[in-house]
């Protein structure tokens, strides 16, 4: 919903491709920064506290979002001060949420555990979006924020019988935040399977996934349609992410994670070049639903092969550089939306595409002949 509402409202409010990627760019920035520290403190901290601490705190600023439109100070700037607060309770989230599901389920169901977050995810990012662009046309933003504010408390509340399911943290680990961060960062390259992951995912968040930050100025100037259309094509790449969680929770855990996760970022990218051809919307629909599925093959299967790879007393600080990597996408978006602003968004789509899918074969394609990290493998065969 939020990433509706953001690109729409920064698009209306400077009529620049620039601006929606600068706004992208601050709404994820948090993201590169912050994430691997608070790996660290996933590590250190209690997770199903942190889990309610972000909860309550996205509450409060999705209030805040609704009162500044409400009030009539919905400027950029305010709208982009508000979204980097979001973007860093996402670096705190991420890494406590993803351990936090290994916590509760083990080695042998954290594939299947992961894709089923992820199922609950697209449900959302399948709905909300079509209610949010018809909001949006209909209400407005301040209403939309508000229903923003509603799903955190939602939020909120499943999470508060959650600490103590989880536990708290392990040994207290007596090394520096600065010693313990070379230490996940040795650990992570050592190990051929995560270094692909991180240099794959890398790739994929500067130079493929900033298309969604683009979708408002494609509907608008390219497609010609409103916001409800918007929301359709978000909620389309919702439903294919949906389908393809869903068929990766099925496989209860034997799956070849390193084939999937592979197959998955060297087809989006050919997807993405479809797409920039398409002119009709209902095609436009049928292509992101296609594209939905590989990114669920890739965000699922990035998150179970770290998981699996990292050590039992580092998984956080793991998932914190992992989600740095992620958070590298406002380097991308930036670099969208000034390409576009200069030649347009199609173009601007498909010379990333085409550059995405050449620089990912390298990383990518030793993958496809290994399922799992060797040490994995040995835990796999304990009948």
């Amino acid at each position: 919903m939020d990433l509706v509402l953001l690109g729409w409202l920064a698009f209306q409010l400077t009529d620049s491709p620039f601006m929606v990627g600068l706004a992208a760019f601050a709404r994820s920035a948090p993201l590169m920064v912050l994430g691997p520290f608070t790996g660290i403190l996933a590590d250190r901290m209690h997770r199903g506290r942190v889990l309610v601490l972000t909860q309550a705190l996205g509450l409060a600023t999705a209030l805040a979002l609704a009162a500044v439109f409400a009030l009539d100070r919905g400027g950029f700037w305010p709208l982009v001060g508000l979204e980097m607060l979001f973007g860093a309770l996402w670096a705190l989230d991420f890494p406590a949420r993803r351990t936090a599901l290994y916590a509760l389920v083990g080695t042998r169901r954290v594939a299947t555990a992961v894709s089923l977050e992820t199922v609950s995810m697209q449900v959302a990012k399948m709905i909300v979006p079509v209610l949010a662009g018809v909001g949006l046309a209909r209400l407005g933003p301040a209403p939309c924020y508000l229903g923003v504010a509603a799903l955190y408390t939602v939020g909120l509340l499943v999470f508060i019988g959650l600490p103590a399911r989880i536990g708290g943290p392990g040994a207290r680990e007596a090394a520096s935040v600065a010693a313990s961060l070379g230490t996940g960062v040795r650990e992570a390259w050592r190990e051929p399977t995560v270094r692909a992951v991180l240099l794959v995912t890398i790739l994929m968040n500067v130079l493929f996934f900033p298309y969604q930050h683009m979708l408002p100025v494609f509907a608008r100037d390219v497609l010609r349609v409103g916001p409800e259309w918007l929301g359709a094509l978000i909620a389309a790449d919702g439903l294919g992410a949906l389908l393809g969680a869903l068929a990766i929770a099925s496989g209860r855990g034997f799956l070849p994670h390193g084939r999937l996760f592979a197959s998955s970022v060297l087809v989006a990218p050919f997807l993405l070049l479809a797409f920039t051809t398409l002119r009709w919307p209902w095609a436009c629909l049928l292509v992101l639903v296609v594209m939905g599925i590989c990114e669920s093959g890739f965000a699922a299967m990035q998150s179970t092969l770290v998981l699996l790879a990292a050590p039992e007393a580092g998984r956080g600080r793991a998932m914190g550089i992992l989600s740095a990597c992620i958070g590298t996408q406002p380097a991308g978006t930036l670099w969208i939306g000034f390409l576009s602003g200069g030649i347009g968004v199609p173009a601007a789509m498909a010379i990333n595409g085409a550059v995405a899918l050449l620089a990912m074969v390298p990383a990518a394609w030793p993958l496809t002949r290994r399922s799992r990290p060797a040490h994995i493998d040995r835990v796999y065969e304990v009948p």
